[in-house]
């Protein structure tokens, strides 16, 4: 697996109560959304970005609830030190802070699930990640894969307890193969997981309640009718809706 994306471990804040916050527990106008290097954080003169703590269980798009204080490139975190003046934070591969990235839980107590996380967000200890290796672009084939059944079963096989750390992530047998083409499947796939992450109100992109959006007369008759504009929009092989629109395709296999 390292020879195709590379795994890293993110930040650790030293005290999470001073540093985190809930991305609605803020206000919006400081926080940077779209910054894609440190050298972009830096020139929106904002406070709060995007953190990538990984969360509950969840594929393909998803579990963007928090933000941190990294203001003038983390300036106060870096500072925030023990009485003896030894620092309480702990900065790890800042050189990969805002990229694109696939990321999971450290806690998986229950199966494994990996989630597409665009440009913006700092990785911390608990959102596990691994980004792209200069020159490849493999982190889509890598997230269809690390979401599928057989990958689930390997991953117990390789690390039965309920933390996966990157090193376990890096174990992971790869064949990569040019005649399976997965790509198109599983940006559909996160699509899909975008819009419902996107309909609840948890969402920062989140503007109108769908069953509102309908306009119709009773709940029942919205209720119908989304599930409608999901079926006819989404139910084109190889998809069909089911479990929160996570995909089935090829009889289970993703």
């Amino acid at each position: 697996m390292d020879s195709i994306v590379s795994p890293k471990v993110g930040l650790q804040t030293g005290d999470n109560n001073k540093f985190l916050r809930q991305w609605f527990e803020v206000n919006n106008s400081k926080i940077s959304y779209h910054s894609k290097s440190i050298a972009d954080s830096l020139l929106s003169g904002k406070k709060w970005f995007p953190l990538n703590k990984g969360g509950s269980y969840r594929k393909w798009y998803g579990n963007y609830d928090y933000v941190v204080n990294w203001e003038n490139d983390g300036y106060e975190m870096k500072h925030f030190c023990w009485p003896n003046g030894k620092q309480r934070s702990v900065i790890r591969n800042p050189n990969y802070y805002f990229r694109e990235a696939i990321t999971w839980s450290d806690i998986t107590s229950g199966d494994f699930s990996i989630r597409y996380r665009k440009n913006g967000s700092i990785h911390e200890t608990s959102g596990m990640s691994a980004f792209d290796i200069p020159e490849q672009s493999n982190l889509i084939y890598i997230l269809g894969l690390m979401n599928s059944k057989v990958s689930n079963y390997v991953l117990k096989i390789i690390n039965p307890t309920i933390h996966l750390k990157t090193g376990n992530f890096a174990q992971f047998p790869v064949l990569k193969s040019d005649l399976l083409n997965i790509d198109s499947t599983v940006k559909r796939a996160i699509e899909i997981a975008k819009i419902d992450w996107d309909s609840q109100e948890i969402s920062w992109n989140f503007c109108e309640n769908d069953l509102i959006r309908n306009k119709l007369s009773t709940i029942e008759s919205s209720v119908i009718a989304e599930n409608n504009i999901l079926f006819f929009t989404f139910r084109g092989p190889p998809y069909i809706i089911c479990n929160k629109y996570v995909p089935n395709y090829s009889n289970g296999r993703i």
